[in-house]
């Protein structure tokens, strides 16, 4: 196979894909890029149209996302791979160099280390040209680290996941929660966990329980007989300036403001005058005002 002059990124992203720094770098050096989104196969143009390096992009990588990357090392083996992912683990790194990936970068991408690993495979393609590349094939007995492996259940059976994690949550709101033990009573690993609440809420994990903290915590103000005191340790904090803090950092002011914005709104009914100090309502021309009989002078 001969090299064409270009770079290939091979998105397998669950959340919707952002261009990132390592593209728009790879373009400022006069790169050209192409892309293979994630429902389209990588196989056929690394085979016809063999990249300088094919870049596989994760943030959360799953078992279908790594069976692609090992594929393509297995058929396409003459092509550098890069791995770029946002999530990391040790067995993954380990994983992955044993796929034999050229090199492996965590997002966001050490630029200056990437844009010289990609002038050495330009090159080395300028050198080899017209010279068969060697080809590195993948070891088929290097499994796929357990923390990728988020079975492809379907949509209703990761909503059942998602929902059991969800009232796991709620009935522990004022205690602490570890991610760990809600990853358990799911049937999952902490990893497997936190692609599940990316993928179904947009949200990480440790955010989404942060803010359903503050939303009890808005309800709970919303009770005069409870104390900001007693409202921090009841939402699962357990430091009263740290809630203070991280309540004004979503909500834009402290508890005690947030609740006194709750009772500030004009709704008292007018100030009634007294009967002893009361005026006489004002009389319209020849109205006869009567005088109460207890009141009459001789």
């Amino acid at each position: 196979m001969s090299t064409h002059a270009y770079v290939l990124v091979v998105l397998r992203t669950l959340n919707n894909p952002v261009e990132k720094e390592y593209v728009r770098a790879l373009r400022k050096k006069g790169y050209t890029i192409e892309f293979v989104t994630q429902e389209q196969d990588p196989l056929p143009i690394l085979l016809s149209h063999p990249p300088i390096a094919a870049c596989f992009e994760y943030d959360y990588p799953d078992l279908q996302g790594l069976t692609d990357l090992r594929q393509a090392k297995q058929r396409a083996a003459s092509v550098p791979l890069l791995m770029i992912t946002q999530a990391h683990s040790e067995s993954l790194a380990v994983w992955a160099f044993r796929t034999r990936v050229w090199d492996y970068f965590v997002q966001p991408v050490d630029l200056s280390r990437f844009m010289a690993v990609m002038e050495s495979l330009f090159q080395l393609r300028s050198a080899n040209a017209g010279t068969p590349a060697r080809k590195q094939v993948a070891e088929l007995s290097n499994q796929i680290p357990p923390e990728a492996r988020l079975h492809c259940h379907s949509a209703n059976h990761q909503r059942i996941q998602l929902d059991r994690a969800i009232s796991y949550i709620e009935q522990h709101l004022h205690q602490k929660v570890v991610q760990a033990d809600v990853a358990e009573q799911c049937g999952l690993t902490p990893f497997q966990l936190s692609r599940l609440f990316r993928k179904l809420t947009d949200n990480t994990f440790q955010g989404f329980l942060l803010e359903r903290r503050i939303e009890e915590a808005k309800r709970l103000l919303a009770n005069p007989r409870m104390s900001v005191t007693d409202v921090c340790f009841s939402v699962g904090f357990r430091d009263l300036s740290y809630f203070t803090r991280t309540f004004q950092k979503h909500m834009g002011k402290t508890p005690t403001l947030y609740r006194q914005g709750l009772f500030h709104h004009d709704t008292s009914p007018l100030p009634l005058a007294s009967s002893e100090n009361a005026a006489p309502p004002p009389c319209m021309e020849g109205e006869m005002v009567a005088v109460p009989v207890g009141n009459a002078r001789d």
